[in-house]
C-alpha cells in the first residue's frame, strides 16, 4: 500500500497548499484523482513520491510509507525503484537528446543489464504504442509524444506504484484510449496506480475509486450540476473577411515534412478547432499562422498583408499565442508584472491598460497571487495567466495550442469567454485541441490534420460526421449525434 497520513505542505514563504490530507492505494487497484486547479493534487503527487520533503524544500509533516515502510528512511533511489511520477509537464522530466536513451534512462541507473534493458526499452514504447519514436529526438518531439515517451520512460523502470499527473491532457483521442488498456494491464499485474486528472470522464471507466481533493480533505467524487457553456455566439457572425491566411505553406524539421502544401484562411468573427493526432503539424501550423516560424515553401497573411514583410512587433501586436507548454512564456517575478509586462512593450495607453489587466486578473481568478512567483503557480493557473496577460494588449486573432490542459470548469469557462471577448470585438481564434464536445458546442469549423496535412475542413457535424465513416470513432465518440 502507497499511504499518505496527515500530510500538511507549505512551499517557503508560501501558504499552505496541503493541510492534513490522507490518502492510500493499494496495489492492485487505479484511484482517480479530480480537484480544482490549485487544490494540491501535484503537490500530494510529489509528497507520495519522495520530491518532498527529499528534493523541493518547504515545511513538511505527516506520514508517507509504501509497503509499510516509511519514506523518510529511504534514500531517494531507493523510493524511485518503488513509486514512480510522471509530471504534468513531460518536457520537465526529459534528461536525454535520443528518445531510447530517455526510456533507458531510469533503468540504466538501476544497473539493470543490458540485453534486458534494450527489451524493456522496446516493451515500454510498444506499451504506448509509439515504437516508431524509438530513435527520434526528444526536443523535435510533439506535446503528445513527449507524454508517451514520459509514461513509457517510467514503465521501464518497472516500479510497483504509478502515479500519473494529467496523464492524457496533451494525448489525441487513440492515445488516451491506448493509455487507459495500459493502465488495465498495469493493474491486472499488481500495480497500484492513482491518475490525477480534470477530465475524470475520459479514464472512469478504468478506475476503482474516483476521489476529489477539496477543502484540505479526500472525498468521494460527486459531480458538478450540469452548467451552459460560458458566453453566447447567437448574436456573433463571421464576416467572410480572412484575418490569416496561408497559401501553400510547407515546413520542415531536417528530413522531417512536419507541414505539407497547406492552404487555409480563417475569418474574422470565426471560431476554429485544429485537431489531428500527436505529431500531425498542429503545433508548427500554429507557429507559422503566428509569424514565429517562417515557411519553407508558401507564405502566410495576415489582413492581407505578407507576415514576413511586416515588422515582428506588428504582428505580435495583432496576434495572441498560448502555447502547449505554459513554462515557455512566462518571462517576469511576480504575477502582476506578467500580467502588464505587455503594457509597455506595444505602449499601450496606461490607465486603459491596467484597468483590463486587473479585469482580466480577476476574470482569471488571480487576483490574490498577484505578488507570487508565477513559476510557484499551478500548471492550471500558469496557463491561465498566459491567457490573461495576452488578452491586455487586445488582439485580433488568437492562437491558442491546447488551452484547455489543466483546467477545472471555472478555468474553461474562463478560457471560452475570452475567446468570445476577442470575437466580439471582430477578431478570430484557432484553437488546436483535443476536445471534441467543445469543438462541437462552441466552435464554426472544424480542420483535421493528419501527416501534414490538412485531411478535412468543414463545419463540426460535418467533419465529425466523415470521421465517423473513416472509423475515427475515437475523435466522435462522447459527443452525440453530429
Amino acid at each position: 500500500m502507497l499511504e499518505a497520513r496527515d500530510v500538511s505542505f507549505s512551499y517557503e514563504r508560501g501558504s499552505p497548499v496541503l493541510r492534513q490530507v490522507s490518502i492510500a492505494i493499494d496495489r492492485g487497484e487505479i484511484v482517480l484523482l479530480t480537484g480544482s486547479t490549485g487544490s494540491g493534487k501535484s503537490t500530494l503527487a510529489r509528497c507520495l513520491t519522495g520530491f518532498i520533503p527529499h528534493v523541493i524544500d518547504g515545511s513538511f509533516s505527516g506520514h508517507v510509507a509504501v509497503d509499510g515502510t516509511s519514506l523518510d528512511s529511504m534514500r531517494i533511489n531507493e523510493i524511485a525503484r518503488k513509486v514512480a511520477l510522471v509530471q504534468q509537464d513531460p518536457e520537465g522530466q526529459l534528461c536525454t537528446l535520443r528518445v531510447s536513451d530517455e526510456v533507458a534512462f531510469g533503468p540504466e541507473n538501476f544497473l539493470i543489464p543490458e540485453d534486458e534493458l534494450a527489451q524493456r526499452v522496446t516493451n515500454s514504447l510498444k506499451a504506448v504504442e509509439r515504437p516508431d519514436l524509438m530513435d527520434r529526438a526528444t526536443y523535435q518531439l510533439s506535446g503528445g509524444e513527449k507524454q508517451r515517451v514520459a509514461i513509457a520512460s517510467m514503465l521501464a523502470s518497472g516500479p510497483d506504484y504509478l502515479i500519473l499527473d494529467e496523464p492524457t491532457s496533451s494525448l489525441d483521442p487513440s492515445g488516451t484510449h491506448r493509455i487507459r488498456d495500459v493502465l488495465s494491464n498495469l493493474k491486472s499485474q499488481g500495480m497500484g496506480i492513482l491518475c490525477i486528472e480534470h477530465r475524470f470522464d475520459k479514464l472512469r471507466s478504468v478506475a476503482d475509486r474516483v476521489l476529489q481533493l477539496a477543502d484540505d480533505s479526500i472525498v468521494p467524487f460527486t459531480p458538478p450540476p450540469e452548467g451552459s457553456r460560458s458566453g453566447d455566439r447567437s448574436s456573433i457572425e463571421p464576416d467572410s473577411r480572412p484575418l490569416v491566411r496561408a497559401e501553400s505553406i510547407g515546413f520542415s524539421y531536417g528530413p522531417r515534412q512536419a507541414v505539407q502544401d497547406i492552404t487555409i484562411e480563417v475569418d474574422r468573427g470565426e471560431i476554429v478547432a485544429l485537431m489531428g493526432d500527436n505529431g500531425s503539424g498542429k503545433t508548427t501550423l500554429l507557429l507559422l499562422l503566428a509569424g514565429l516560424l517562417s515557411p519553407d515553401s508558401g507564405r502566410v497573411y495576415l489582413d492581407s498583408q505578407a507576415v514576413e514583410r511586416l515588422p515582428k512587433t506588428a504582428v505580435a501586436r495583432k496576434t495572441a499565442v498560448v502555447f502547449q507548454n505554459p513554462n515557455h512564456q512566462i518571462f517576469e517575478s511576480t504575477v502582476w508584472k506578467e500580467q502588464t509586462l505587455g503594457i509597455d512593450v506595444f505602449g499601450l495607453e496606461e490607465e486603459t491598460a491596467l484597468e483590463r489587466a486587473n479585469e482580466y486578473l480577476e476574470l482569471a481568478e488571480l487576483a490574490d497571487t498577484r505578488n507570487r512567483n508565477p513559476f510557484s503557480l499551478s500548471h492550471g493557473q500558469k496557463r491561465r495567466l498566459n491567457i490573461s496577460s495576452i488578452m491586455v494588449h487586445e488582439p485580433e486573432l488568437l492562437l491558442f495550442d491546447e488551452p484547455f490542459i489543466g483546467q477545472d470548469v471555472h478555468g474553461r469557462e474562463f478560457v471560452q469567454s475570452v475567446i468570445l471577448s476577442a470575437i466580439s470585438r471582430g477578431g478570430s481564434a484557432l484553437i488546436v485541441t483535443h476536445d471534441s464536445q467543445f469543438t462541437v458546442q462552441f466552435c464554426d469549423r472544424l480542420l483535421f490534420m493528419d501527416n501534414g496535412r490538412i485531411l478535412l475542413d468543414g463545419t463540426p457535424s460535418q467533419v465529425m460526421g466523415r470521421l465517423r465513416e473513416l472509423g475515427r470513432n475515437e475523435y466522435v465518440n462522447g459527443v452525440g449525434d453530429v
